[in-house]
């Protein structure tokens, strides 16, 4: 049993050729009734590796039973055959026109923009059609060996990686290709707003010609400019396209086809809502952000006073596992200066140096998970307040008119995972705080901060403020 080339499947299919080999083989064929070209789909269960193979067929299986709509291709007949101990499973799809983008570019086709600018547009359509049904679908494998571009049409093809929302994987389960997959999938999370990085990923790749798999990033965002030549309103709404954090991206496909047909989009972080991220440097007085729903930071403000609460970040899976690090390193530390000691006291003196490293990874995590910080603004003084586990209580006070900057910026890495903090420069000294909060939360603060300095001090001293603030965010 099983497909070869000339055979005659379950009396109805003629087997042309073989197109492609995995879990699942696939075959050009055509259906003997009406000569009808279609693409048939062979899953053989005795020669599965795991059983993924086969939820992802018969996810496939379910999905386009009940897609219609002129994007996706249809789903023609399904079928099994049995032999001894061993099934085959089929599913018989519409023959789609045309080549997938990935064969498209191989073989030098390159699209002009207005022609990507289309692509996207038709994409966002069918985008729109499976996040509104009932349960909503993400599709979750966007890229151009998945799409198919023929005398301007688009389809999306390969369901067997789709998700019902209703039904989340869990944590453990990464489906995707590298490149192209949002960030939220690393960690087996997908949403929405996932296939629209996806897709963005895809047209950057069209317009470059390139992997953006191997473009540089910078703070986990693709960094394209370099590889593309487009206008700068398209190049934002790329960028808002393939915003890392799925709060800055945009929120649905009908939105992102909206700003893509204004043509003149204006980025959120210059928008005043709620998912706003920090301003660019502009000469006008900058406008207030709404508090991030759901954050615990406490933040008022009048005409003359500033006051942020940021409460400790507490235990976190982060924080878990760099304080089991960090006892595992003092632990390790003591037990080998106790066995040095024993030999030579010079020999105990190589460990100084892992001592200050553990203990000083030690007061990092202290400050991170059990620190509160109160920071208090008047027009001429900043005041710090630190409150160390309840245990001891810190207080600095620093000239308002010395804040030269307020910046995301790199606190450390973990599984190779980049968390940032809000640092703010005071003249020389550099000081971080709120390493657990969330991207939204901390362009927030930096937005007030920088919001009520900008009221108090000198036109000149505000333009430098704004420009120094913005240079490495």
């Amino acid at each position: 049993m099983g497909i070869h080339t000339g055979q005659i499947l379950h009396q109805r299919y003629s087997i042309e050729k073989l197109l492609g080999k995995g879990q699942a083989k696939t075959f050009a064929a055509v259906r003997l009734a009406d000569d009808r070209p279609v693409i048939i789909k062979e899953l053989k269960l005795s020669e599965l590796d795991n059983w993924k193979a086969y939820e992802l067929f018969q996810r496939e299986l379910k999905t386009l039973k009940n897609l219609h709509h002129r994007a996706f291709p249809q789903l023609l007949d399904h079928f099994e055959e049995k032999a001894g101990e061993d099934l085959w499973m089929y599913l018989v799809l519409e023959c789609l026109p045309g080549q997938n983008l990935q064969e498209a570019m191989q073989a030098g086709w390159r699209p002009n923009i207005q022609e990507v600018k289309n692509l996207a547009a038709q994409a966002l359509d069918a985008l729109t059609y499976l996040h509104q049904l009932a349960p909503p679908l993400i599709h979750r494998d966007i890229k151009p060996s998945n799409l198919i571009w023929h005398e301007q049409q688009l389809y999306l093809i390969d369901f067997g990686a789709v998700q019902d929302v209703m039904r989340p994987e869990g944590s453990s389960t990464i489906v995707g290709t590298f490149g192209y997959m949002a960030p939220e999938q690393f960690s087996g999370r997908a949403v929405p707003a996932s296939d629209l990085y996806a897709l963005g990923a895809t047209l950057v790749h069209l317009l470059s010609g390139r992997n953006p798999g191997e473009m540089p990033q910078r703070e986990l965002r693709l960094d394209f400019r370099d590889y593309v030549t487009c206008s700068e309103s398209f190049c934002q709404w790329l960028e808002h396209m393939l915003e890392p954090m799925t709060e800055y991206r945009f929120q649905n496909a009908a939105e992102a086809k909206s700003a893509l047909l204004e043509d003149r989009f204006t980025p959120r972080s210059q928008r005043n809502t709620p998912s706003a991220t920090a301003p660019t440097h502009r000469t006008g007085p900058l406008q207030p952000l709404p508090a991030p729903v759901g954050t615990k930071v406490k933040l008022t403000q009048s005409p003359q006073h500033l006051e942020i609460i940021v409460p400790p970040g507490m235990f976190n899976a982060a924080s878990i596992f760099m304080l089991g690090f960090n006892t595992f390193w003092l632990s390790f530390v003591a037990f080998w200066t106790i066995m040095a000691l024993q030999g030579s006291i010079f020999f105990a003196l190589f460990s100084i140096p892992f001592w200050a490293v553990g203990l000083g990874m030690l007061a990092f995590n202290i400050n991170t998970i059990f620190t509160r910080t109160e920071l208090h603004f008047s027009p001429q003084h900043i005041r710090v307040f630190k409150n160390y586990a309840q245990l001891f209580k810190q207080e600095q006070h620093y000239p308002l008119s010395q804040l030269s900057a307020v910046q995301r910026a790199l606190s450390y890495k973990s599984n190779n995972t980049p968390h940032f903090s809000l640092q703010l420069e005071i003249g020389s000294k550099k000081m971080g705080l709120g390493t657990h909060l969330s991207r939204a939360e901390q362009d927030w603060l930096k937005n007030e901060i920088l919001r009520f300095s900008q009221k108090h001090l000198s036109r000149a001293q505000s333009e430098m403020l704004l420009r120094l603030s913005e240079s490495n965010d």
